[in-house]
């Protein structure tokens, strides 16, 4: 009965809330703020994009055709300079044909082949026309007749410069995998 004698007094009980305006501003404000976030061009994001599809490009299906395995390998010629320089192993690879010709001797595994970029860490130059890359290639593999898995870790330094308005690999080569706390 104290309630209604307060409406009847004239005193209100003001609503506990916000507004539906103000909630959907702000919903929105944060929505216009992620679509900006990631589709705002940013070096440092082009790269990474580009290190994210190169290494889906690295990665072996477990039942993968001759056609699409050369379809694959054929692709992978648009992330690396003409004149790339690439030092894993003994004998280094000194340009775009020659890493394409060594990636295509490779033989596929007789499973399925997933590399991942992670740790990556991205060094624009001031004039943000070249970058120093540093990454850990993780590189897991399943036998199709054993269905044993394997994972192989491996640091890299890769350099990539800006040609055509796209970011290409110049060089990698290996490096040391920082020890964690």
């Amino acid at each position: 009965m104290l309630s209604n004698d307060r409406r009847s007094a004239g005193t209100s009980v003001p609503a506990a809330g916000y507004s539906g305006t103000v909630v959907a501003a702000v919903l929105i404000a944060i929505m216009l703020g992620g679509i900006a976030y990631r589709y705002w061009p940013s070096d440092e994001r082009e790269i990474r994009r580009h290190l994210s599809n190169l290494a889906e490009a690295l990665s072996v299906p477990g039942a993968e055709t001759e056609v699409a395995r050369l379809t694959r390998i054929a692709a992978m010629r648009e992330y690396f300079a003409p004149d790339v320089r690439i030092r894993f192993g003994s004998e280094p690879i000194v340009s775009r044909d020659a890493l394409m010709a060594a990636i295509g001797r490779l033989s596929p595994p007789s499973g399925e082949l997933a590399v991942e970029f992670v740790d990556v860490t991205v060094a624009l130059a001031e004039d943000h026309s070249s970058a120093d890359v540093t990454l850990t290639a993780k590189i897991a593999s399943t036998n199709r007749q054993t269905g044993e898995r394997t994972l192989d870790v491996q640091g890299a330094a890769v350099q990539m410069r800006e040609a055509d308005g796209d970011w290409v690999i110049t060089g990698a080569e290996p490096r040391e995998i920082p020890q964690r706390p």
